[in-house]
């Protein structure tokens, strides 16, 4: 090969740009509005937040800190480095279908990724979960290294890898997990596969401990059965990204395509799977498939357990970092497409590619957008906003918006805050009580709750005679505006 750095290059630019093209259009919502409140303090006032919440997701906030800092906090900004994420994440990708199959192998398999909504997703979030799938890539790269040479040196940078990844998500544990079922199932230095895990649990042991203690912040994860856990593992893991918590079903042509794109990816690796179970292949490529096998099926497995017999924590984007497995399993099957039923190849290839392209068009918020994001809320309060204005939260987590998009909400005074987020070691701050003398005289006051037919308590504006001018409501938020005059 003369150009050994052309496909993984040319792969990866074209992941990152399917990535990072149409990011700036969706509006931020509440996990990435969680990344905007910790990247913008200062390290002590992020370390004292990670104290109380939000540890596992630490070594990213220092890094966004870092970023934000020279980028600002636009869209745009904090969505790129993980569009960069996921370009390195399918050249990587390359390089291991390369390795352990074939150069086509490789290409399908960074196609494929590239295009694989899960990632897409990723790509377009400012959320780590991209860069677990990078990390994942390179561990397994640093693994086959180290099995191969078996260099005390290759069983460090793999040991630190993975200490990185657990510390940039606590979940990527189950990549190493992963990792050492692979091992004994292939019988490939399992003796340095164990001992180097090992070593990595006792590292990571003492952050995963206090990442535990927080376990109240996924509280939030619907306790839903097994069968509902694993219908929305069957759909979401892969072949439909969109995680907004938005009540919005995408068309049903839409869903269409995500049903065709998981039929035709199954039924490719399917056939995948058949032709090695044949032997026609070399042993390299088994290494290839219960690599991937057990990084698809472990991490996903695990969750559901624990979901089912402990507390629900199984939420698509936390596994993120299968992505690239999964795509090495659907390259397998379309390289033996390519050799044994080469007049189907372009149909297979059409198909996969064709069904990952639509259901992108909800990602990037192209079509089916929900009239009642945190950008939507914040254009109606910053167009609308009339002479001395003010508003009131109904809960501290309602504050997201103008922590989101704070220019909107530079000529209001928040009636209802205690504590901001940096000087309460929270994420959105802490509430207080708003009274009706506080409210007298304040002119144009808006009030900001909850949606979903919830009824909040008003007293305080109609005691201090307030007049209701205007009522916006949605499944997500309640949006009243109020004429408050001097008593």
């Amino acid at each position: 090969m003369s150009r050994p750095w052309l496909s993984p290059v040319g792969v990866g630019f074209a992941a990152f740009l399917v990535a990072f093209l149409g990011s700036w259009i969706p509006s931020f919502w509440d996990d990435e509005i969680a990344t905007v409140s910790s990247a913008g303090r200062s390290p002590a006032e992020l370390f004292t937040l990670l104290q109380s919440v939000d540890a596992v997701h630490g070594t990213y906030y220092l890094f966004m800190h870092a970023w934000t800092s020279v980028f600002g906090f636009s869209e745009l900004a904090l969505r790129t480095p993980s569009a960069i994420a996921v370009g390195l994440t399918c050249a990587v990708t390359v390089l291991i279908g390369r390795r352990l199959g074939s150069e086509s192998i490789g290409i399908a398999s960074g196609l494929v990724l590239a295009v694989l909504p899960r990632m897409v997703w990723s790509g377009t979030e400012a959320r780590q979960y991209a860069i677990s799938a990078l990390l994942a890539v390179v561990l397994t790269l640093l693994l086959i290294r180290a099995w191969e040479s078996n260099r005390s040196i290759d069983w460090v940078l793999y040991g630190a890898c993975a200490a990185v990844g657990v510390f940039v998500f606590m979940f990527f544990a189950l990549a190493v997990a992963s990792h050492a079922v692979a091992a004994l199932l292939l019988r490939k230095r399992i003796l340095g596969t164990l001992i180097t895990s090992a070593g990595i649990g006792l590292l990571v042991l003492p952050f995963l401990l206090f990442a535990l203690t927080q376990k109240a912040q996924v509280d939030w994860i619907q306790n839903r059965s097994f069968l509902q856990n694993l219908s929305a593992a069957a759909v979401k893991q892969f072949f439909y990204g969109d995680d907004r918590p938005t009540g919005n079903l995408p068309p049903t042509w839409i869903l269409a395509a995500v049903g065709l794109l998981g039929v035709a990816q199954l039924v490719l690796i399917i056939l995948g799977i058949v032709g090695l179970a044949r032997g026609d292949r070399q042993s390299d490529q088994r290494t290839l498939l219960v690599l991937c096998l057990t990084t698809v099926i472990l991490p996903v497995t695990g969750l559901l357990v624990v979901s089912l017999i402990a507390q629900p924590v199984y939420v698509a984007r936390y596994l993120t970092f299968t992505a690239p497995a999964f795509a090495l399993l659907v390259g397998l099957g379309l390289d033996y497409v390519r050799r044994n039923q080469r007049r189907l190849l372009p149909l297979a290839v059409a198909v996969v590619l064709g069904a990952s392209l639509v259901p992108q068009l909800t990602l990037k918020s192209v079509v089916n957008e929900p009239q009642d994001t945190e950008r939507d809320i914040a254009a109606i309060i910053g167009s609308e906003t009339q002479g001395p204005a003010a508003v009131v939260y109904e809960r501290p987590d309602l504050r997201d918006v103008s922590i989101a998009y704070p220019s909107a909400f530079r000529p209001l005074a928040d009636l209802s805050l205690a504590a901001s987020p940096a000087e309460s070691g929270t994420l959105w701050g802490t509430n207080k009580e708003v009274t009706a003398a506080a409210l007298s005289g304040r002119g144009h006051v808006w009030f900001v709750g909850a949606g979903g037919g919830s009824v909040p308590d008003l007293r305080a504006f109609s005691d201090a005679g307030c007049s209701s001018t205007e009522v916006k409501s949605s499944q997500r938020v309640l949006l009243l505006s109020y004429n408050c005059p001097p008593r």
